[in-house]
């Protein structure tokens, strides 16, 4: 009994100094989950959420730990009938799919909504369309699932059809203009699609085919050629990519095969930025902690006049990542004094600093004085162009 009451009390104590320590060392990845381990062993939920955020304020933060605390917040009493329990589940799958392109965390957000649209408890049916702020929100997470996948050329197809699934069933419901209108909208889903290269594509001609068998027999060869004549395209372009496929297998992922599948994207014009972000995005599930990787990313998507604000977004994800790094916490810097202006530089240089994230070395510390030296002599409307390249 005294040892058991020792070890309590170590522990105890343990806990107690852990924030302390973090307050020292902001970015000991380890330290954190061990504090997160440790609140749970001892069951301190409202400890373990502040531990959490705490870490998320900092680190990305994996797969695993997010469904790891979205499975601790559903295991509250009464959490799906509970409209703020709900949110909060809610927004940590909103972080969680934010913080890494991944078709699996996709496939739980889909799989929870659809869980609860599904429910047969109405009590949980009205806290969920409060927390979503509408009924309508099973369709609404399949679509910002498949915006966020649907050029994923090896595992798009595994949300896609889930979505159509979701429209057919509607237009079994509708009635008059409203069924067209669907059916409409539908077709248009599968010729967005045909445009799309993935590998399924063989697999969305033949559900084409199908859908106009169902709802345009009439028309059914003329809607086929249309079809085809788009699809014939995509084959050109899949044909393509299938090279560069078959050397990421041979290659376990590795980063200099993807960097040539992405510069042969770049070059030809034929092809979208949402393709060539999620090639940066599979390569940074196996190269997250490569300052390099990030630092491509970021200077590609500032390079779009259209999509300045993603690249600032890009650089923040960056930094929670490789904390390390005085070039991507200089991105930071410098694409915070573009599109937030001075004071959010400052904060952000501000922040490197405090949190001694580069200290180790003047080479990384230096990187960021630079570009805090940069952003304090820069006018305005100076170029990002040339201040990155500062």
């Amino acid at each position: 009994m005294e040892s058991e009451l020792d070890d309590l009390n170590s522990l105890d104590a343990f806990l107690k100094a852990l924030p302390e320590k973090l307050e020292k060392t902001p970015y000991d990845y380890n330290l954190y989950t061990q504090w997160i381990q440790l609140l749970r062993a001892v069951g301190d939920i409202d400890s373990l959420r502040s531990a959490r955020q705490h870490m998320c304020a900092r680190l990305a933060v994996s797969n695993d730990l997010f469904l790891e605390w979205i499975a601790d917040e559903e295991a509250q009493p009464d959490a799906l009938s509970d409209e703020l329990v709900l949110k909060n589940i809610i927004d940590l799958f909103r972080m969680a799919v934010h913080e890494r392109v991944s078709l699996i965390m996709w496939q739980r957000y889909v799989d929870f909504a659809a869980g609860l649209a599904h429910s047969h408890d109405e009590d949980v049916k009205k806290a969920a369309s409060a927390a979503f702020d509408g009924p309508d929100y099973l369709f609404s997470v399949l679509q910002q699932a498949v915006n966020a996948t649907s050029a994923h050329y090896l595992q798009s197809q595994a949300l896609w059809p889930q979505y159509c699934d979701y429209i057919a069933l509607e237009i079994k419901r509708a009635e008059g203009s409203h069924r067209d209108k669907l059916v409409d909208q539908l077709r248009n889903v599968f010729f967005e699609r045909l445009a799309q290269p993935h590998a399924g594509l063989e697999d969305t001609f033949a559900m084409y085919s199908e859908f106009t068998t169902r709802y345009n027999e009439a028309e059914y060869e003329q809607r086929m050629i249309e079809a085809n004549k788009v699809a014939s395209d995509t084959r050109t372009r899949c044909t393509q990519r299938n090279a560069f496929e078959d050397d990421l297998v041979a290659s376990n992922g590795s980063w200099s095969d993807y960097a040539r599948y992405i510069d042969k994207l770049v070059q030809d014009n034929a092809n979208s930025p949402k393709e060539v972000c999620m090639l940066y995005e599979r390569a940074l599930v196996l190269n997250c902690y490569s300052p390099e990787v990030w630092h491509d990313y970021i200077v590609y998507l500032d390079s779009l006049s259209r999509d300045k604000q993603s690249a600032l977004e890009v650089a923040r994800r960056a930094i929670r990542n490789c904390p390390w790094s005085g070039k991507l916490w200089a991105q930071v810097v410098y694409l915070a004094f573009l599109h937030a202006g001075y004071a959010q530089a400052t904060q952000d240089f501000t922040q490197a600093v405090d949190t001694h994230a580069v200290d180790y070395s003047m080479v990384e510390f230096g990187h960021v004085a630079v570009a805090w030296l940069a952003v304090t002599r820069a006018d305005t409307d100076t170029d990002s162009k040339a201040l990155l390249a500062a």
